[in-house]
């Protein structure tokens, strides 16, 4: 299995601080572009071991410096460690590890003749009058949806799906039902809706057919020329998912990736054997402030902080990736565009969530940021929810504040890195990480600017298959009626009256269309009843899934 929002509750041990220092260091150098290229250069590659060394140095104002963690020890580890990374690195794609374990980059995944490919075949989806654009309810008009799964989505009890394996007939043809699933929390899963993927299958070379007959908000033959072409970003992101399903496979007992990596040797306790140590003299009766006092005690006692480890290709042994060559994967398809004008001229960013609830098993993300235009940087940020810190005394808040940044009462949830967002690159991760998008604006006040993109979310393919487009007609009442009106104007074969008949016999036909299929406007309310849930569940997710440190001693 790998993990999903449903496992959050059983992750690792939170990382120590001194390894996400030696996470930041690494990534600060990884990011640097054709970093691979000067790390290979002796000169380049001392000059920033010395940049290193002088950021050691600087104390509390270094950008990487916690508590003394910024060492020669941790610096060497990340300098022998980079070349590791080249190691898992799919050099011919850019595919690369990111700002931490389960997170994956490339800048080089597609071309920029795909990206045109992409832009032009977008078009027709973009191209419409003003009335039948849909822009995302509560984005302010600034998120303009062209495919989205929360719209025509499944709604239990009302969608219909044929039964697999079984004859096309009206007898097989029934609503679908809300699953039973075992979630830690009642709002995790919904009895109502559930976003709809489409099959697609890998060959053993990588590439990728659609098996379903379509994807759900994408017509079949209006929008023929856009389906190679997610076909082509699906098979783009097939090795990336890999990587990602490696880092949080669980299979046999496996651990996450970012948990035991052998980076560090971790100490019981700061203070060492002894335990926390406590002043054997009162207070001094010049001393206002009895408890300033003894934090001014404490910071000048000894400490035993972590230690960076020897590297002996740690990173290359824990790398393990999951093959989905030859099998069959669920994709759910996104494409949205960010707007900005010089009335409208800034994206507030999003809030911390996961994609989709219980219902989708959605185990990993990928997006493509494929145009943009005039606006400045942006980051896609990341955290996880951990478990509590192994704790060793009753209140020895210190100790936990200097190990894992917690005290008393603090939420189990470590930031992991962010990545600059930028026209070209692809990002893959796993859906147990919340991430969020942070806020951007227009890089000249006076000119509108833009963000497109295309996202794919994989479904767990260790899991058992939800139901989707293979076994469920589209529900579009339009997309109905657009092709009766085809079969009412086509030359007449075999004798087939539909030709000849009357326009009034035409439209009552279509006035009773049957329960399977749903009007605009009904898709565009089950939309906004979805929204509100899945609001919910991010609330509830996150105060669920994050819970509390609260120090008992255990």
């Amino acid at each position: 299995m790998v993990c999903t929002p449903q496992s959050t509750r059983s992750l690792a041990d939170p990382p120590q601080l001194p390894e996400l220092v030696l996470y930041s260091l690494s990534w600060s150098l990884r990011s640097k572009p054709d970093w691979q290229r000067k790390f290979r250069d002796p000169e380049i590659r001392a000059k920033w071991r010395t940049e290193a060394m002088e950021e050691a140095k600087k104390g509390d104002e270094s950008e990487y410096l916690q508590d003394g963690f910024l060492d020669e020890k941790t610096i060497d580890y990340v300098f022998a460690e980079l070349e590791g990374y080249i190691k898992i690195a799919d050099n011919e794609k850019c595919i690369e590890r990111a700002a931490f374990e389960g997170i994956w980059h490339s800048d080089k995944l597609f071309s920029p003749e795909y990206a045109e490919r992409l832009r032009t075949a977008v078009r027709v989806l973009e191209d419409v009058p003003d009335d039948k654009k849909d822009w995302h309810p509560g984005s302010n008009g600034q998120v303009l949806d062209l495919i989205h799964p929360s719209l025509y989505c499944v709604v239990y009890n009302r969608t219909h799906a044929y039964l697999p394996g079984k004859p096309r007939i009206s007898e097989n043809f029934l609503p679908v039902e809300a699953p039973k699933l075992d979630a830690y929390s009642d709002q995790w899963v919904s009895n109502e809706f559930c976003w709809m993927p489409s099959d697609f299958a890998v060959d053993e070379n990588g590439v990728v057919k659609l098996v379903s007959p379509y994807i759900n908000n994408l017509h079949p033959k209006q929008h023929q020329s856009l389906y190679p072409i997610i076909e082509e970003a699906i098979a783009g992101f097939v090795p990336m998912w890999e990587r990602v399903l490696g880092d949080v496979n669980r299979e046999n007992g496996k651990d996450v990736a970012w948990h035991n990596t052998g980076r560090m040797e971790h100490p019981g306790c700061v203070w060492g054997a002894g335990g926390k140590p406590y002043q054997q003299e009162d207070c001094p009766s010049d001393e206002e402030d009895e408890e300033a006092w003894y934090e001014k005690f404490l910071a000048a006692q000894p400490k035993e902080v972590p230690q960076a480890n020897e590297y002996a290709g740690q990173l290359e042994a824990r790398y393990q990736p999951v093959s989905l060559r030859g099998r069959k994967i669920q994709c759910i398809i996104k494409l949205a565009n960010i707007h900005l004008t010089p009335e409208n001229p800034k994206y507030q960013g999003g809030q911390w969530h996961v994609e989709g609830m219980v219902n989708e098993c959605i185990a990993a993300s990928g997006i493509y940021y494929y145009d943009e235009d005039n606006i400045d940087e942006s980051q896609l940020s990341f955290r996880v929810a951990t478990g509590q810190p192994e704790y060793h005394g009753q209140d020895d808040s210190e100790c936990m504040n200097i190990l894992y940044g917690m005290d008393r009462d603090s939420e189990c949830v470590q930031d992991i890195g962010a990545i600059v967002t930028k026209s070209g690159r692809a990002l893959a991760w796993p859906n147990v990480f919340q991430h969020c998008v942070s806020e951007f604006k227009l890089a000249d006040a006076t000119k509108p600017g833009h963000r497109k993109i295309l996202a794919v979310f994989l479904v767990d393919p260790t899991a058992d298959p939800i139901c989707s487009a293979t076994h469920i007609p589209p529900q579009q009442a339009e997309w109905a009626a657009e092709a009766l009106e085809d079969a009412f104007e086509a030359k007449g074969t075999n004798g087939s009256p539909l030709p000849h008949m009357p326009r009034e016999l035409r439209d009552l036909v279509k006035s009773e269309f049957p329960q399977s299929v749903m009007t605009l406007k009904e898709a565009e309310e089950y939309r906004l009843k979805l929204m509100k849930e899945r609001t919910a569940f991010v609330e509830d997710h996150t105060s669920k899934a994050i819970s509390t440190f609260n120090m008992c001693e255990h």
